[in-house]
């Protein structure tokens, strides 16, 4: 940075006008980066005291406080004269009672570089004016103001007004332009300087001072200006030499004429300073420092005998004064890190320091343009300590790594973030190319040197448990070899535990930085002992043992250790030797498979009998309502469900066989726990005639259903539970992925999952059959005790079924169902209550058929039936529409219906029934009309009130040979409208030919009211018949025409333009509700359906 251009013992006099700038905001931006790096990090400033000081809190830096200091000074060096002056200042002042700092700042900021310019003379262009009095202005101006506008336009004395430059230099004024006067001039860096000479003009007054003394403000405005020059001091030297410059105007457009100066620059570093003697000087300064502060920071922490890790945090000002030496001694970034890397460096081998110090530094030195083929020699020095120092440094961090398996514990975060912290600290020195290529050939490969340093350290961590393994191999043929089987179980339970750790914490950071597969090293390890347990296991599976439990118990942890022992081995990207071996480690376990499933199934059904035994019936709380035997069969079934998940064996057709063995053995348990289970439930129904459904009996129907709903496949339980669908066996097995690789592998996964699938629907139809034997012992109870409930309150209220029976028939449902509905799970509930609501349904029907002869009483029975729907339905909580609404409470409703209709409306009903199974027959295809058709026109005469009907012909009606005279009977229905004569009918003349075609050709006038013929359910009927020899009439078929379709006429002409012609097909009726109810009510002596019955419905008895 460049320094005031003038000695630091007339600083006192700038400050003034440092403080007044700083009140109008000039420096606000260069002092907030003075500050963000002099006063953060555990510093504060104390306002108490006249001048900013800092006080060093007891706490310790952050480590990238060498790497923010970095940003500053890089940032510093764009910045004005003023930046490095207010640094300096603040550097002093926090300084001030640090004896030692004050040494180096004072030796520091001695200026040792001066400009020795001597202004010869100059020649100009003609003046106005007598009497010329030339004069020259000088000073210095640094590059980055070049293209300020008040450059541009302005002069010397207003440039240093507004703090471009610091001082201003006149000579004396001469008339003739000679003036031969020499200037020393303080100077910073000569490259990025500029020397600027304005020449004027000035009628000098007798007595006053041309250089600005009182009074030369008003003469000053009586200068003429003439030019002025600019130029570099780059190439300017200690040997003096001569330059003549020409002077332009302020728009550099008019030459004004020349002037010759005689420069060079005098001082140590110019004159006899070099780059070795600035970097011997500054590492002595950083040497001095970093010894001082890591003192001082022992002492404040009270540790001066035994020195900890220092953390290289140091007082900013001693930073500050630091950077302000290797900026004055033009030290690039490369020097300062290259010397601060070694000072550190050199003090860590004595004394300890904290490796992120180190690693702070080398991330900035591989961020810095390094040139191995560097001209000066001393640049090369640098560069060569630096490379051996860096390689020294590597050697140490790789001792660390080749034991980082004893000297880290792998499952402790601090400690695996410390190996990282290594870790990256490797990789950064392998980023610095120029620095590899300087390393021995066999160190040149990052991976190559840590692969050899896993290797290392992995043979001091195996060694713990080679002995161990070697010694439990060996015993394999001895008689305890259940116990050396169980000793190898743990050694290598213990070796899995600490592959994991390894797994998770360290392998991720080798590959992710370095791309080494460090499991791939730890299996090469361990595949000598693979083959001594394969022939352990052969040897034990054929060979008896005291404890067969325990045997198998070992093996499958050991399966276990070996199955999670192999995913940890397929991680590993890198193969191994015996990778092969280890990939068929189930075949070491072939023949336990079996074993292992038939102990499973044995303790799940000796535990099913030790629950079912312990078992009382009752709820284990109120939320729960199934038994501890529940709970118990559940959890060994889960037990079954977990050995399947773990043992995931390899092999799909062996595979294929042992799901076949586990599913049919969870079957059998479950079936055997309903069947005895549901032994307890014989003692569980009431006998008191009131109470029909006990608690007991509700926990073992929710036992049987909650076994049932895990075993049913999910499509059963989706169809029967909706949203209360539990998690099923098959579910929790996880068959899907499972069938889907065995149907990939060997084409056998639908024929699995097709046979487990049937398998567990079997077993669930089984459960639901014991369930179904349980409910309708319950509902063979309950029809008889309801049925005998109503009958009392017939009995009581003189046999009448009233609305206001409702009350009793509530109050005895809540007594049964409040029992149910607290006490059963709800798809049980939901299943008894719909049972129970059918029950319902029919019993009313039965004492309805029994007990209730009148309209009204039916009536009373279906108010009383919608009033129970709601009931059942319970506000949401009981049977939901589908349910309530099901087709035997349709049927049910129906019949009510069309037994609360007085007899005269179901008379209507059959009519319009009968008109509906005639159009019925018209819509049929020709072929299907099996019973002929007969043609006649019709229409209604208004004049004389009647229907003139022409009975044309029949057309293929049946023949039979024994009956030979086919007729047609015309009668208006329901009889009951027509009061004039109701039963009266019209017969055509028998036809006596047996032929399928009988020809009538005979008109009917019937009298009708016009009023009647727009009735819904009149119609006129024409019954065909067929007279035997015997007296006898067979029904041949039946056709209707709707009163309300026949066309009316006025009068008698008009009649045979406007009767409608029909052809309709002949049916037999469909014997219907209505139909069979009419029947009954004229067996109950019903007036109104006794004369239907005689006069109609009696023709129709052969149909029916």
């Amino acid at each position: 940075l460049p320094t005031s251009p003038f000695r630091f013992g007339r600083m006192e006099k700038r400050q003034s006008r440092i403080k007044k700038n700083w009140t109008l905001g000039k420096f606000e931006r260069s002092v907030s980066v003075s500050e963000s790096y002099l006063f953060t990090s555990g510093s504060q400033i104390n306002e108490k005291q006249g001048s900013p000081q800092i006080q060093i809190k007891p706490t310790r830096l952050q480590s990238d406080s060498h790497h923010r200091n970095n940003e500053w000074a890089n940032h510093t060096e764009l910045q004005d004269v003023d930046v490095v002056e207010v640094a300096v200042e603040t550097a002093i002042s926090t300084a001030k009672d640090n004896d030692y700092l004050k040494g180096f700042i004072n030796k520091i900021t001695e200026p040792d570089v001066r400009l020795s310019c001597t202004v010869v003379g100059a020649e100009v262009s003609a003046q106005k004016g007598d009497k010329k009095n030339w004069y020259c202005s000088v000073g210095i101006l640094h590059t980055q103001h070049l293209k300020n506008p008040l450059v541009q336009k302005k002069n010397l004395s207003d440039w240093k007004k507004e703090g471009l430059i610091s001082e201003v230099f006149t000579t004396s004024q001469q008339p003739d332009c000679r003036w031969d006067e020499s200037l020393e001039i303080s100077i910073s860096k000569p490259a990025d300087e500029y020397l600027v000479i304005e020449v004027w003009n000035q009628e000098k007054p007798n007595g006053e001072d041309p250089t600005g003394s009182k009074g030369s403000k008003k003469k000053q405005k009586e200068s003429s200006y003439l030019g002025r020059m600019f130029y570099c001091l780059k190439p300017v030297s200690s040997d003096a030499v001569t330059k003549t410059l020409d002077l332009f105007s302020h728009s550099v457009k008019h030459k004004r004429g020349n002037i010759d100066l005689l420069l060079s620059i005098k001082g140590t570093d110019a004159e006899k300073g070099s780059l070795l003697g600035r970097l011997k000087e500054h590492r002595a300064l950083v040497t001095k420092i970093v010894v001082h502060e890591s003192k001082e920071d022992a002492r404040r922490r009270g540790v001066e005998d035994n020195l900890p890790p220092w953390d290289g945090q140091m007082d900013p000002a001693a930073e500050s004064l630091i950077k302000f030496h290797a900026q004055f001694r033009s030290l690039s970034d490369f020097h300062q890190t290259a010397v601060r890397f070694s000072v550190l460096f050199s003090y860590h081998k004595a004394n300890t320091l904290q490796l992120s110090v180190l690693s702070s530094i080398v991330d900035s030195i591989s961020k810095l343009p390094i040139d191995p083929n560097r001209s000066d020699s001393a640049e090369r020095t640098l560069l060569l300590q630096l490379f051996n120092e860096l390689q020294e440094f590597l050697t140490l961090i790789l001792n660390v790594l080749n034991n980082h398996l004893v000297n880290f514990d792998i499952k402790s975060s601090s400690s695996v973030e410390n190996l990282k912290e290594h870790l990256l600290l490797v990789k950064k020195l392998y980023s610095m190319e120029e620095f590899v290529n300087s390393l021995p050939s066999n160190f040149r490969s990052s991976t190559a040197v840590i692969e050899t340093a896993i290797q290392k350290s992995i043979v001091s961590w195996y060694s713990m448990y080679a002995t161990s393994l070697s010694v439990a191999s060996s015993n394999e043929l001895e008689e305890n070899s259940d116990e050396t089987l169980a000793a190898l179980s743990g050694i290598f339970k213990h070796v899995l535990n600490e592959c994991n750790a390894l797994k998770e914490n360290v392998a991720p950071i080798f590959m992710k930085l370095f791309e080494v597969d460090y499991l791939a090293h730890i299996f090469l390890t361990l595949n000598s002992h693979f083959e001594h347990v394969a022939r352990l296991l052969k040897s034990i599976s054929t060979s008896k043992v005291s404890n067969e439990e325990h045997l198998l118990g070992v093996t499958y942890q050991l399966y276990l250790t070996f199955q999670a022992l192999k995913q940890l081995s397929q991680a590993s990207v890198k193969r191994f030797p015996g990778e092969q071996q280890l990939n068929s480690y189930h075949l070491w376990f072939i023949h336990f498979v079996t074993r292992w499933i038939n102990l499973a199934t044995a303790k799940c059904k000796k535990g099913i009998i030790e629950a079912i035994k312990n078992d009382e019936a009752i709820a284990m709380t109120e939320d729960v309502g199934y038994s501890s035997s529940l709970v118990d069969t559940m959890t060994l079934f889960h037990n079954m469900v977990v050995f399947w998940k773990h043992l995931q064996w390899p092999d799909p057709e062996k595979a294929y066989s042992y799901l076949s063995v586990l599913i049919i053995s969870i079957a059998e348990a479950a079936l055997y726990y309903v069947v005895e289970v549901y032994k307890k439930a014989d003692q569980c129904f009431s006998t008191d005639g009131k109470l029909i459904a006990t608690v007991q009996l509700c926990t073992i129907l929710n036992n049987m259903q909650t076994i049932r709903d895990k075993l049913s496949p999910p499509e059963l339980l989706s169809d029967e539970i909706g949203d209360t669908k539990p998690v099923g066996i098959i579910d929790e097995l996880g068959l899907q992925e499972f069938f889907d690789w065995l149907e990939q592998e060997k084409g056998i996964g639908l024929k699995l999952k097709e046979f487990v699938n049937r398998t567990m629907h079997n077993t669930a139809d089984d459960i639901s059959n014991k369930m179904s034997t349980g409910i309708f012992h319950l509902e063979k109870q309950y029809i008889p005790a309801v049925q005998k409930f109503i009958e009392e309150i017939l009995l009581k209220h003189g046999g009448a079924l009233s609305v206001e029976n409702l009350q009793y028939l509530e109050e005895y449902f809540n007594t049964n169902l409040t029992v149910l509905s607290k006490n059963l799970l709800y798809p049980t509930f939901k299943l008894v209550l719909r049972k129970v609501w059918e029950a319902t349904l029919r019993i009313f029907m039965e004492i309805g058929d029994t007990h209730l002869t009148k309209p009204s009483q039916w009536q009373a029975c279906r108010n009383i039936a919608l009033s129970l729907k709601e009931y059942f339905r319970a506000d949401g909580e009981g049977l939901v529409d589908d349910d309530l609404d099901s087709p035997a409470f349709k049927a049910f409703l129906f019949d009510v219906d069309r037994r609360s209709q007085p007899t005269n409306i179901l008379v209507l009903k059959c009519c319009s029934d009968l008109a509906a199974q005639q159009t019925m027959a018209v819509d049929l295809p020709t072929k299907q009309q099996q019973f002929g058709e007969l043609s006649l026109t019709i229409g209604y005469l208004k004049t004389s009130s009647v229907i003139e009907v022409k009975v044309l012909e029949a057309r293929n009606i049946p023949v039979n040979k024994t009956c030979y005279m086919p007729y047609v009977e015309l009668q208006m229905l329901p009889g009951i409208l027509f009061l004039d004569n109701p039963n009266e009918s019209y017969t055509t003349k028998k036809y006596k030919q047996q032929t399928q075609n009988p020809q009538f050709r005979e008109t009917f006038q019937i009298p009708s009211h016009s009023s009647i013929m727009q009735l819904e359910g009149t119609i006129l009927s024409l019954v065909a018949s067929n007279y035997d020899a015997t007296g006898k009439d067979h029904f041949l078929g039946l056709c209707v025409v709707p009163c309300n379709i026949i066309p009316h006429c006025i009068d008698a002409s008009e009649l045979g333009r406007s009767s409608m012609m029909l052809n309709i097909p002949l049916f037999h009726i469909t014997t219907s509700g209505v139909f069979l109810e009419l029947v009954t009510r004229h067996q109950r002596s019903d007036e109104v359906a006794s004369q239907l019955y005689t006069t109609f419905i009696k023709k129709l008895k052969a149909n029916l």
